[in-house]
């Protein structure tokens, strides 16, 4: 009999699969790198909060020249706006724009579709707990990640 953690662990995998799938297609008509996508949701889901490009790699644990290549790519394309900060020109705010802003709302409806499909027979109740241990689990998860970082430098 598998232990639950092996179950747990391939269905996340699954799970990623799907979700990159689900992106991938969604994303087919803009042209858009995996890493581009990430950009355009995370602006989509977090700006004007979380808007800049230390706020995706942070958030994605994508690396910074990664962001910055992507961010580069889409500015040229008409997909964001970059914006200097007032206060300090260091920072450069990015705003969905054009076709950006029609490309993340597409991958954000192609996240919600697989996201219903996944919740079908699960009641709101049921959905709170996953929610409630879920958060616990990325707090853990987190907490790994940096651990692991630190042994690495």
């Amino acid at each position: 009999m598998l232990h639950w953690e092996d179950d747990f662990l391939k269905d996340t995998a699954k799970l990623e699969k799907l979700y990159r799938s689900c992106l991938q297609d969604a994303a087919a008509g803009y042209q858009l790198s995996p890493n581009e996508t990430a950009v355009l949701l995370f602006l989509c889901h977090y700006a004007p909060e979380q808007d800049t490009a230390t706020d995706i790699a942070q958030s994605r644990g994508i690396s910074k020249a990664l962001v910055a290549r992507s961010v580069d790519g889409l500015h040229r394309r008409g997909f964001l706006a970059c914006e200097r900060d007032e206060s300090d020109r260091r920072v450069v705010h990015l705003r969905l724009c054009g076709e950006g802003a029609a490309a993340a709302a597409q991958l954000q409806k192609s996240c919600w579709e697989v996201a219903r499909q996944l919740r079908q027979g699960i009641s709101d109740e049921e959905l709170l707990t996953v929610h409630r241990i879920m958060k616990k689990m990325q707090r853990n998860l987190d907490a790994l990640l940096e651990q692991r970082e630190r042994k690495v430098k």
